[in-house]
C-alpha cells in the first residue's frame, strides 16, 4: 500500500492573523485591537490576503502555521522533503527501530511486462538479508545500509504557509513532478489545503517547471576515490573577521590582537548563546563519501547552504560503505552480494522500459554520494557538538571528524576550539547515555592526532 500526507492541525482561523499581518504596516491601532476586529470577517479577510498575496508580499501568510503526518511514504520521499529547510522534522530513526516489516513504495511501472515480479523479487531478497543481518548481531544502524530506497517511512512536518506552498509547488510542478509519488503527495495536500483555506494556496505551474541548468561542455561524472571530507573555500582570515564583527558589535574599532588575545576572544564568543559574529565567516566543505543514509543525518542540520545530489546521476552500485559490524559478523560477502543483486535488478527494469526515475527506488541506503555544502562558523560549532560525539552515527561522525581535521589544516587558531558538546563546553549533555570518556575525548580533540 502506497502512502499519503495528511494535514493534522493547523493555525486555528488562518484567515485573521495572515490578513492583520497585512493591516498592522498601514492600520492604526494595536496589534491586539486589529486581532480582536478581525473575529467574524472571514470573507473580507480573505479578500484582503487575495490583494496582498497578488501584490507579491507573500510573507504575511508567515503567521499561519500547519502540522503533517507523512504515513508510509518511501524514504526516497522523506528526503525529498526534508530538504526544505525552513520546516522542522521528526522521523522514526532506523538506528533503532527495527525496519523488517516496514512495507515499501511499488511503483506502477506501467507497460512494464514482468517489472513488478522483477522488483518484488529483488526488495524482497534485500529485506531477507536486512533481517538475516538483525538476527547475526549487526546494529540496525549497519544493516539499513541494504534497504532500498523504496521502503516506507513515517514522519511529522511542521512548517509555515509560505514555506508549504513553495513545498507544494515543488512537489507537484517542479523536481517532484517527474516521480509520481511526490506530484501524488503535492496533489493530495494541495487539495486538503484548498480546503481548508482556499485563500491561502498558490499554485505556480509556470515558476517551477523550469528544467534544471544545463552543465555545459563534456565532462566526466565524478567518482572513485574521494577524501571523506575537503575544504573547498573559506575565508582568507576567519578569526579576524569574527574579532572584528565581536569589536564592532560593541562599539569598539577593530584592534590587532595577539594570538593568545583572539583564542580568548573566540572561547568567548563560542560559549555565547548569541554567537552572530560566528555568522560572519562561511566555509564550504565536500563530503566525498556519504552514504544516503548519512545524507539524511546532514541534511537535517537546518542553517546551511546544503546543494542535494541528483540522485540517479551521482550513485552507482560499486559504491557503498562497509560496516565493520558486518565484517565482524563474517556476512561481508552476503552484504557486497546486496548491491550486486540491486544493480541486476536496476538493469534488467530498465531494460524492460522502466522510467529512468522510478530507478530511484531501488537505491541502496549503503551506497555514496559526493555533497557539496556551506556553513557559517556558528552553524559549524553545532555540527561539530552533535556529529564528533561518540553518541552520533559511526559514519557521519567519522566524516565530520575528517571535516574537523581538515578545516584544523587551514585555520588551525579558531578550529582547535571545535569538536563534541564536552570538548567545547566541558560538559556531556547525554545524561546517562553518556560515553563516560570525556577525559579521552578531551585528549583526542585537544591533540588533533585521532581525526
Amino acid at each position: 500500500m502506497n502512502g499519503h500526507a495528511k494535514i493534522i492541525g493547523f493555525t486555528p482561523e488562518p484567515d485573521r492573523i495572515v490578513s492583520c499581518a497585512g493591516r498592522i504596516s498601514s492600520t492604526e491601532g494595536s496589534a491586539c485591537a486589529l486581532y480582536e476586529n478581525s473575529a467574524g470577517n472571514g470573507e473580507k479577510n480573505a479578500r484582503l490576503i487575495g490583494k496582498i498575496l497578488s501584490s507579491g508580499h507573500t510573507s504575511v501568510t508567515e503567521h499561519a502555521v500547519v502540522n503533517i503526518a507523512f504515513e508510509n511514504v518511501s524514504v526516497f520521499a522523506e528526503q525529498f522533503i526534508i530538504e526544505f529547510r525552513l520546516a522542522s522534522f521528526t522521523v522514526k530513526s532506523r538506528r533503532y527501530v527495527d525496519f523488517s516489516g516496514a512495507g515499501v513504495y511499488e511503483p506502477d511501472f506501467a507497460g512494464c511486462s514482468g517489472a513488478g515480479e522483477v522488483f518484488r523479487s529483488a526488495v524482497d531478497s534485500l529485506f531477507a538479508l536486512y533481517g538475516r543481518l538483525v538476527s547475526a548481531g549487526v546494529p540496525k544502524e549497519d544493516a539499513r545500509f541494504v534497504l532500498p530506497y523504496c521502503f516506507h517511512s513515517n514522519f511529522y512536518c511542521t512548517l509555515n504557509i509560505r514555506e508549504l506552498m513553495h513545498m507544494l509547488n515543488e512537489l507537484t510542478y517542479g523536481r517532484g513532478a517527474a516521480y509520481p509519488e511526490l506530484a501524488a503527495l503535492g496533489g493530495e495536500l494541495f487539495a486538503q489545503c484548498e480546503e481548508l483555506f482556499p485563500y491561502l494556496v498558490s499554485r505556480e505551474p509556470e515558476r517551477y517547471s523550469n528544467p534544471a541548468p544545463r552543465i555545459p561542455g563534456e565532462r566526466a561524472r565524478s567518482g572513485g576515490a574521494s577524501p571523506l571530507a575537503e575544504v573547498l573555500s573559506g575565508p582568507e582570515s576567519p578569526e579576524r573577521d569574527i574579532c572584528r564583527a565581536a569589536a564592532l558589535m560593541r562599539g569598539y574599532e577593530p584592534a590587532e590582537l595577539t594570538s593568545g588575545e583572539t583564542l580568548e576572544l573566540l572561547r568567548s564568543i563560542l560559549s555565547a548563546p548569541r554567537a552572530r559574529e560566528l555568522e560572519q565567516a562561511a566555509f564550504t566543505l565536500r563530503f566525498g563519501r556519504l552514504s544516503l543514509a548519512a545524507l539524511t543525518h546532514l541534511t537535517r542540520h537546518r542553517m546551511q547552504s546544503l546543494c542535494p545530489p541528483e540522485l540517479l546521476s551521482c550513485c552507482g552500485y560499486e559504491r557503498y560503505v562497509l560496516p565493520e559490524s558486518v565484517v565482524a559478523a563474517g556476512l561481508e560477502s552476503e552484504y557486497r552480494s546486496a548491491f550486486a543483486l540491486a544493480a541486476s535488478a536496476a538493469e534488467r527494469l530498465r531494460a524492460a522500459g522502466m522510467r529512468r526515475e522510478d530507478g530511484v527506488y531501488l537505491l541502496l541506503a549503503g551506497q555514496t554520494v559526493s555533497v557539496v555544502t556551506t556553513m557559517n562558523a556558528r552553524e559549524l560549532a553545532v555540527f561539530m557538538k552533535l556529529r564528533c560525539c561518540s553518541r552520533a552515527q559511526w559514519e557521519i561522525r567519522e566524516s565530520a571528524d575528517a571535516a574537523l581535521s581538515a578545516l584544523r589544516g587551514r585555520w588551525p587558531l579558531l578550529f582547535s576550539l571545535y569538536g563534541p558538546t564536552c570538548y567545547m563546553t566541558g560538559r556531556c549533555p547525554e545524561g546517562r547515555m553518556s560515553c563516560g570518556r570525556q577525559q579521552e575525548v578531551a585528549k583526542k580533540y585537544g591533540s588533533g592526532t585521532g581525526l
